[in-house]
């Protein structure tokens, strides 16, 4: 089976160097999967600037450049040489409409050029539904967020990408995205829950706290909102149990996921004067064996400082307690800490 052209999407163009970088998207064979062909067109030079991709295409592709794409093409140069004419023509803001554009080879309905801007979102939205559906959520994200340039405040564009930040670990975006989306929809919960998501796992507890508070003035029994505010609070070296509590008597299988799998038991600000427990003397400290200890640190989030290999005892403290107060292990634990240094003086 031949290469077959899915689409082509502009991703900048320089005003000073006159170059258009674009991408051509096309499946290699009958397996499905993307390959990309990146290059750039020199504009304002002798010849035809669309001689590179003609050239890659019958290199890479063995296809021709399609009617519809060397069309797209010079109406897109077609309006950047007006703007660059214009007195502010080499102000690189003027050209961010050039990463909107994306070309179907064949069909000029699913192809932005030609169209005003509310018709230019649905085909950047439907070439995301079908990136998605097909397993490409990256770009099925990264054109969403070119129709974010033409629609600020699509709050479903924003609900997705807040999402697909969240799966992929990706805190800032998922922070900057769920502030965006709170703009547009001051009074959606669930924007307000992955905010605080997003600044529990940039460190930023006290805002985190925040969010989930005002998630919780409104609806006081909501899961989620309070694992998070159990979460910030922990962190912040307060009193997660409240909030655990009400967790566990909400969904008491969902709780125990989160504190097994996901929940950090670290202080961002561990009290001073706070000693360490090496791994090595766990066992002994726990009443446990030495593989016990690994699982521990590798299933059920065990607290390690990873610069010497040791617990903070706060820290191992509050991971015990909650262990024993959620019935997280086959049998308890039989230690309780801290432990003071020195006893107070006796008067």
């Amino acid at each position: 089976m031949r290469a077959h052209l899915r689409f082509l999407i502009l991703d900048d163009f320089d005003p000073d160097t006159g170059e258009l970088a674009l991408r051509v998207a096309f499946q290699p064979g009958p397996e499905p999967g993307l390959e990309l062909l990146r290059l750039r067109l020199h504009l304002g030079r002798a010849g035809n600037p669309l001689d590179p991709l003609s050239r890659e295409l019958r290199t890479h592709v063995q296809m021709p450049l399609p009617p519809l794409w060397e069309h797209g093409l010079k109406t897109i140069i077609h309006a950047i040489e007006e703007e660059l004419a214009g007195p502010d023509g080499r102000n690189a803001l003027r050209y961010l409409w050039v990463r909107t554009q994306l070309l179907h080879p064949a069909d000029p309905a699913r192809s932005t050029p030609n169209h005003a801007v509310p018709r230019q979102v649905e085909v950047l939205r439907d070439w995301a539904h079908r990136l998605d559906q097909e397993g490409q959520s990256l770009r099925a994200a990264e054109i969403l967020d070119r129709l974010l340039l033409l629609a600020p405040k699509d709050v479903t564009t924003l609900a997705y990408l807040a999402g697909f930040f969240r799966a992929q670990g990706m805190a800032e975006e998922m922070a900057a995205v769920a502030e965006r989306w709170i703009k547009a929809e001051p009074d959606r919960l669930e924007a307000k829950l992955r905010l605080g998501e997003a600044l529990v796992r940039l460190g930023r507890a006290q805002e985190a706290r925040a969010a989930f508070e005002a998630v919780l003035k409104v609806h006081p029994v909501h899961l989620l909102a309070h694992l998070g505010m159990a979460q910030a609070l922990g962190l912040l070296g307060g009193n997660p149990f409240p909030h655990l509590d009400a967790a566990q008597e909400l969904d008491p299988a969902a709780t125990a996921s989160v504190l097994r799998e996901s929940f950090d038991y670290h202080l961002l600000v561990p009290p001073a004067g706070d000693r360490n427990h090496h791994l090595d003397d766990l066992p002994a400290l726990l009443g446990v064996s030495g593989a016990e200890v690994q699982d521990y640190v590798h299933y059920l989030g065990l607290p390690v400082v990873e610069s010497d290999g040791a617990v903070r005892e706060a820290e191992l403290a509050r991971w015990v307690g909650i262990m024993n107060r959620y019935a997280l292990l086959p049998g308890g634990l039989h230690w309780s800490a801290p432990t003071p240094r020195r006893l107070p003086e006796l008067t």
